[in-house]
């Protein structure tokens, strides 16, 4: 089904112990190959997490190591619903200047509670927090790095033994959204359904673009959920528009709501968005009806 929406922007949501600790032996997979279910972990030591990701301020982590002659060292969040799983997952992606313990711990505190294991990492676009690896800090959004760190967790989940695998989706906001249309387009098979706030696409050879091209967008068969305030002066709903023209032409699931009179900020954590977010995982199989 393809669809574009118009929605009210009156509801938003608010802006969202001692744990433990061990060391995982995590997945040492890179991202070139796109299989349909990610490799199973290999021996390598990267993964630290501390504190319990069932608590309700999550867990923290970091990887770090180099895999198919990329090195990472990554730092994020975790957020587990209770239990032995496997249960589905959340990809989620903060905008410019803001970080895993902003944008990103807000909304996995939220689709936690849908029944997801939310995972997010810091990007090259991050503020007040170590830069990281891959990427240097002018390769923001879409970048190459940024679609490696975003693929990366997909390993992680992996190597977490409570994940299905087959029941991922990818979540972003701004900056973030450029990092989830241009993750998906590269590995569409990863994910069950994408969702994002803020976002869109730009044509090819557009200088300077930390938004996704065509060209990277071209990839998608993922069904894809957009969201967009049509007084956002930071990315113009016209980017959203381009993206989802891309999809329908191309037969790709979608659904674009705009939202008169909200702003870039207004739509990151509205409530009526997360509705709808949490249908279209519904409707696609990331969660169960």
């Amino acid at each position: 089904m393809v669809s574009t929406r118009t929605s009210s922007a009156s509801s938003r949501s608010a802006r969202r112990g001692i744990g433990f600790s061990w060391l995982l032996i995590a997945a040492a997979c890179g991202g070139g190959a796109d299989p349909a279910t990610p490799a199973e972990p290999s021996a390598v030591v990267g993964f630290q997490l501390s504190g319990d990701p069932e608590q309700s301020n999550g867990a923290t982590w970091t990887y770090r190591a180099t895999a198919n002659g990329v090195a990472y060292d990554l730092q994020g969040i975790l957020y587990k619903p209770r239990g032995a799983g496997p249960f589905p997952a959340v990809i989620i992606s903060h905008g410019a200047g803001g970080n895993v313990n902003a944008y990103s711990r807000g909304v996995a505190s939220t689709m936690v509670q849908w029944g997801l294991v939310a995972i997010a990492t810091n990007y090259t676009h991050a503020a007040g927090v170590p830069l990281g690896a891959p990427g240097l800090a002018t390769d923001e959004g879409a970048s190459t790095a940024n679609i490696q760190r975003a693929r990366k967790l997909v390993d992680l989940l992996g190597a977490l033994g409570y994940v299905d695998t087959k029941r991922i989706a990818a979540h972003g906001h701004s900056m973030g959204a450029f990092v989830t249309a241009a993750t998906v387009g590269a590995y569409p098979s990863v994910f069950r359904a994408a969702s994002h706030t803020a976002g869109g696409s730009v044509p090819d050879g557009t200088p300077n673009a930390s938004a996704p091209t065509e060209s990277q967008v071209r990839g998608i068969t993922t069904p894809y959920q957009m969201h967009h305030g049509d007084a956002d002066v930071v990315v113009a709903l016209s980017a959203d528009q381009r993206l989802a023209a891309s999809l329908t032409n191309r037969g790709v699931a979608n659904e674009l709501y705009v939202y008169p009179g909200a702003t870039h900020p207004d739509v990151a954590n509205n409530s009526s968005v997360f509705t709808r977010v949490r249908a279209w995982y519904q409707a696609h199989g990331v969660l169960s009806p």
